[in-house]
């Protein structure tokens, strides 16, 4: 079973209240991908080091484009880089800092998530961000 395919996710990590409070909406849908897409995890369900290198196949700008085509990588990447989320290495790679992602907390939702793959990103169960009905 191959763990590369784009439309899996995997519910391993989320992102911290930290990365929630601080970065804009484009910003954390990228991070949430980082953390989620199985294309951009290791074989442990890590999230992998990018590459800055917009010709590469597994490279930052590929992340943003399979996040959302109407996003800018640069903008996206310019804000993660100034807000201390994203850390450039020396090899041309770019490495997310633990501080952004946490392992998920499934006795908050009541049911264990963690380690499901499903097939697209609606079937995750999500966090209310108000009190409508």
């Amino acid at each position: 079973m191959s763990l590369t395919r784009q439309p899996n996710i995997v519910c391993r990590w989320e992102p911290t209240e930290l990365a929630s409070t601080i970065l804009s909406a484009s910003s954390r849908q990228v991070i949430r991908s980082w953390i989620s897409s199985s294309e951009f995890l290791d074989e442990h369900h890590d999230p992998v080091m990018l590459l800055m290198d917009n010709h590469a196949t597994n490279s930052f700008r590929n992340l943003v484009q399979a996040t959302n085509p109407d996003f800018a990588p640069t903008v996206v990447l310019n804000e993660l880089l100034r807000k201390g989320v994203v850390e450039p290495l020396d090899s041309g790679y770019l490495m997310l800092r633990r501080s952004v992602y946490a392992p998920a907390q499934p006795w908050l939702t009541g049911a264990s998530r963690v380690g499901q793959v499903h097939e697209s990103e609606d079937d995750i169960p999500r966090r209310r961000f108000n009190d409508a009905i």
